[in-house]
């Protein structure tokens, strides 16, 4: 009969050291998903610097890209007023 209840015994401390492991396992998994989250968000916070950094630099080659439209617009206006200037005085 000992053979028994030590059988018995094992199977409880077997069960009673699973939890614990399971406990402990819990306790791990949620401490990773917490420094997860942590470099996540740093991570989203870098990616953010970055796009606002790149939208700005973007920004500023489109309003250079327009000026530089405009000045050539108004270079080929006084191109052709010249132009026609130069024809009115070689007719005459």
């Amino acid at each position: 009969m000992p053979k028994k209840s030590k059988q018995r015994a094992e199977p409880k401390a077997t069960l009673s050291s699973l939890a614990r492991g399971v406990s402990l396992l819990r306790s791990e998994v949620r401490i990773s998903n917490q420094e997860l989250q942590t470099r996540l968000t740093q991570l989203q916070d870098e990616m953010r610097t970055g796009f606002d950094q790149l939208y700005r630099h973007i920004d500023g080659f489109v309003k250079l890209h327009e000026t530089l439209d405009i000045e050539m617009r108004v270079l080929k206006e006084q191109m052709n007023r010249l132009e026609e200037r130069v024809k009115r005085l070689e007719a005459s």
